[in-house]
């Protein structure tokens, strides 16, 4: 069932994201909305953005984990967290290989501390209640 809802995702998106596109820029235009534009143009561009990132967390999970980190502490392939964030928590932690510290290099070189300042820290909460609960530990309150 997941490989037929996948597909249809895909048709999904092939048709959707350019009616979108073009609506949010018509809706702009004829709304008059000039001045907030470019406010706007650049959080639908980064919304946009961090959605693709995220898939592709998912989607390359499996090279990631074998190529950018050396242990799988915090691993690539959750739906809910960007590369950049995963790549932030494996560099804080040392556990980058070198094509990781690379990658971690290159966006650090676009964006100073970008991998750090990803880091999606209610993605580590939620896994951690997770482990918690099938361990059968609860954390105290101090």
């Amino acid at each position: 069932m997941g490989v037929i809802l996948f597909l249809i995702a895909i048709l999904l998106s092939a048709i959707s994201l350019p009616i979108g596109f073009a609506y949010f820029i018509l809706k702009c235009v004829f709304t008059f909305q000039f001045k907030k534009f470019a406010i706007r143009f650049n959080r639908y561009f980064l919304k946009l953005a961090i959605s693709i990132d995220q898939m592709g967390n998912v989607a390359m999970q499996e090279i990631f984990n074998d190529t950018l980190i050396k242990n799988r502490d915090y691993p690539f392939g959750d739906e809910d967290e960007t590369i950049s964030s995963v790549i932030g928590k494996n560099f804080k932690f040392g556990n980058l290989t070198v094509f990781g510290k690379a990658l971690n290099a290159i966006l650090d070189f676009l964006d100073p501390n970008h991998s750090l300042n990803s880091i999606e820290y209610l993605i580590d909460l939620k896994k951690t209640e997770q482990s918690q609960a099938v361990n059968g530990k609860t954390q105290k309150p101090e």
